[in-house]
């Protein structure tokens, strides 16, 4: 198949093209093939793309957190795909996901904001640690317990002072940037969420041979505990914000009577990500997926409902025009557009 991704993120792009397909990835930024100066209708990015020798079989929305630079996805003649992952700091996705065929949502609580045509698609990872034995983990971790992250996030404002508070109580080595020769030498990665989501940080510590201890929001249905096992290969989930709890955990599962079980945790979190949660295991899902949607023949349905489509779409850009973090010109373009398709 040739892939027409769009999104700054190269999620799955190694995967995919490993399968034997192709990809061509557009963007606001210099490293996509090609680079989205000003917002564009997806059939003329389409028709750019095949004068470069493309033509794409299935379209694949990967969301990278930024505003869409696209719009008419929902008159495409081939099947596509919304792949959501910040869905809980952007309230258009749900009304712009029915321009798509297929919504994949990397969140499970904000499942009702999508279509019915839709899954839950977790988060992944892609570097692996190799096995180690017990006494190599011991000697290579040497870092009990860490964080890589920034820490004044506007979508996290609760992080700077959760943190500043966990070091009055227990050390925890913090920095930014590459996480990865941080978390080969960790034991344990103290994540933080935004809203209690289970963020990218947790597949990757657990990925590089790391115990996670995430938190969690119990009254919100978000399925840590199923993805993960609690004690088997995943340390028990502390309440969000709940520094006690926090400082508490670490302390019960760094002491030297836990080192056996920590490591057992850590390995065997490191082959369930392996094994469950890997970019290849998520780009094969997306393969069936296109597949199925082809065979299908997906988009006759979308066509046929495009008036009620439109009306959902015209909000998501309604929606996007009133954001103040936009400038005027954007926005002004996303009121044309929400005007354009309001019915």
């Amino acid at each position: 198949m040739n892939i027409l991704q769009y999104g700054k993120n190269p999620y799955f792009i190694k995967e995919l093209e490993s399968l034997g397909h192709s990809v061509f990835r557009i963007g606001e930024t210099a490293q996509c093939d090609l680079m989205l100066t000003a917002v564009m209708s997806a059939k003329q990015a389409v028709a750019v793309c095949a004068g470069k020798g493309f033509v794409p079989d299935v379209f694949l929305y990967a969301d990278d957190s930024s505003l869409p630079h696209l719009f008419g996805i929902e008159e495409l003649a081939l099947p596509s795909i919304f792949f959501s992952i910040d869905t809980y700091c952007h309230d258009w996705h749900g009304a712009y996901a029915h321009a798509f065929d297929y919504v994949l949502y990397a969140q499970a609580e904000e499942a009702g904001k999508f279509p019915a045509c839709a899954e839950h698609f977790p988060l992944f990872a892609a570097n692996f640690a190799e096995e180690e034995s017990k006494e190599e983990w011991l000697k290579k971790r040497d870092i009990p317990i860490a964080f890589v992250g920034t820490l004044g996030h506007k979508n996290n404002p609760d992080r700077n002072t959760f943190f500043t508070l966990f070091k009055m109580f227990h050390p925890i080595f913090i920095t930014s940037g590459s996480f990865a020769p941080v978390y080969l030498r960790t034991r344990i990665v103290l994540n933080q969420s935004a809203v209690g989501e289970l963020n990218f940080r947790t597949f990757e510590a657990m990925a590089l041979g790391c115990a996670c201890l995430a938190d969690n929001v119990p009254t919100k249905n978000n399925r840590i505990g199923e993805i993960f096992n609690f004690g088997i290969n995943s340390l028990p989930a502390y309440p969000r914000l709940d520094v006690a709890k926090a400082v508490d955990f670490s302390l019960y599962w760094l002491s030297k009577e836990r080192e056996d079980a920590l490591y057992h945790i850590a390995m065997q979190g490191r082959k369930l990500v392996q094994e469950k949660h890997s970019t290849k295991v998520r780009a094969l899902r997306l393969v069936e997926l296109f597949q199925k949607l082809l065979a299908e023949n997906a988009m006759q349905e979308r066509m046929g409902t495009l008036t009620e489509r439109r009306k959902n779409i015209a909000q998501a850009f309604s929606f996007l025009a009133g954001q103040s973090v936009i400038n005027s010109e954007l926005a002004a373009v996303y009121a044309d557009i929400a005007k354009k398709f309001a019915v």
